[in-house]
């Protein structure tokens, strides 16, 4: 069967199709997860009158194939960088891709607006290094330290942020970078032992593991295979897994001591989870109101971790509820600030990332004992598949429901808008 294309409009499609891989590829660095940017792009490319778009993202590369009987078939593919958390880039896309469903721009248009997101102010190193220190600090004495400890988390901190922008401007391999990154960090907090001081490294440790442990990553990458996304989980997963080992292994190769022993009380929990989630939404370029609100779902998913702990259920079963209300939370304050449930979701379960669990599982390794090493090891993985579990589960539901009542609408007309960006890219 023979087909017309219309030249003017394959050039002008693939133009758009061009802006929309910019697009997803900019989403994806800054935070966005597989499935999101899939729809993103499927939905933009709708928006233009493509009625068969195909889709196919994973974390090192977009592809995507339209076809259509005026343009015949397009096809272009965009190798995408590692990823960097960037949540006002993010929100930035996300309200682009918004503006762009609701009504439609020329290629030229949408290629000055990215312009701008690529252009934004970035975070000061100042800020960052007063924000790794909070972070740090908060994580310590939420992994059990002392107020000692999270003193010394957060000089030692301080230190490794300055190592981390210094390191970044050679060229030495990003993966040698965050080990030697690791192992000084270990040695810095068996520094202050020297001194005399009565401080804990594995708690100084533990606070600067979170900053730099690729945990969410691990995490999403167990959420992409329960997603069905499983080239992408695999690719991610394994990244991820290398990297975490190296990262502890290099923080627990230089520890000393033993780790710490200490009850963490409930009141230290919420208040050091708040913070940390605080800090670390600020610390990858966040609105503050955001992070208020960020900081909250973030101490609310702990409180009920805690609270199903407490209830006589074992602590995945926490995990599980706490990452469920993290992601119920994400995805209505998504719709009340117009923003990407993403980057509430990702502070709301910062808490529950085992950056703690993997450093003790490296910590055991590093002192041959072998058989608490695999005890942990396993609770470590059991931890992620637990969050992973709660939030493909509460998401499923959360978009059955909003199928439903998006049905019920229908009659009044829903927009592409509506369905695709409220909150979801």
């Amino acid at each position: 069967m023979f087909i017309m294309v219309n030249e003017t409009a394959r050039i002008n499609i693939n133009n758009i199709l061009e802006r929309a891989i910019d697009i997803g590829q900019r989403m994806l660095v800054t935070g966005a997860e597989v499935s999101r940017v899939e729809r993103t792009i499927n939905f933009i490319c709708r928006a233009y009158g493509v009625r068969h778009v195909d889709v196919m993202v994973i974390t090192t590369s977009i592809v995507v194939t339209l076809r259509g009987e005026d343009i015949g078939v397009l096809t272009q593919m965009r190798r995408v960088p590692g990823q960097n958390f960037d949540f006002q880039r993010l929100k930035a896309l996300n309200q682009l891709s918004r503006e762009i469903c609701a009504h439609p721009m020329t290629s030229d248009e949408i290629k000055k607006r990215i312009r701008e997101i690529d252009t934004m102010e970035v975070i000061s190193l100042k800020a960052s290094l007063f924000y790794w220190a909070l972070i740090a600090a908060s994580f310590s004495a939420f992994f059990g330290g002392r107020f000692d400890d999270a003193v010394c988390a957060g000089i030692v901190g301080v230190l490794l942020r300055l190592l981390q922008y210094l390191l970044g401007q050679t060229k030495l391999n990003p993966y040698f970078a965050l080990v030697l990154l690791s192992f000084v960090g270990g040695m810095l907090a068996n520094s202050f032992m020297y001194f005399g001081l009565d401080i804990h490294p594995a708690a100084i440790n533990m606070g600067n593991i979170m900053p730099v442990i690729p945990g969410l990553a691990l995490m999403n990458s167990i959420r992409d295979m329960f997603n069905q996304e499983t080239i992408s989980g695999l690719i991610k997963s394994a990244e991820a897994f290398i990297l975490s080992l190296l990262i502890a292994t290099g923080f627990a190769f230089s520890a000393t001591g033993t780790l710490i022993a200490f009850e963490t009380a409930g009141w230290v929990y919420l208040l050091t989870s708040f913070v940390g989630g605080f800090c670390f939404h600020l610390l990858w370029h966040g609105h503050f109101k955001d992070a208020v609100m960020g900081a909250v779902v973030c101490m609310g998913a702990w409180g009920f971790t805690m609270l199903f702990v407490a209830m006589g259920w074992n602590e995945f079963a926490g995990y599980f509820a706490g990452a469920v209300f993290a992601t119920i939370a994400a995805e209505i304050l998504a719709r009340i600030y117009k923003s990407p449930a993403t980057i509430f979701l990702i502070i709301g379960v910062i808490a529950m990332v085992p950056g703690g669990s993997l450093y003790r599982t490296m910590f055991y390794a590093v002192a041959a004992d072998w058989e608490k090493f695999g005890t942990q090891g396993i609770k470590t993985f059991l931890y992620a598949v637990s969050i992973a579990a709660g939030i493909v589960i509460a998401t499923a539901i959360w978009e059955t429901v909003k199928a439903w009542l998006m049905k019920r609408k229908k009659k009044d007309g829903i927009s592409c808008t509506e369905e695709c960006c409220e909150g979801k890219s």
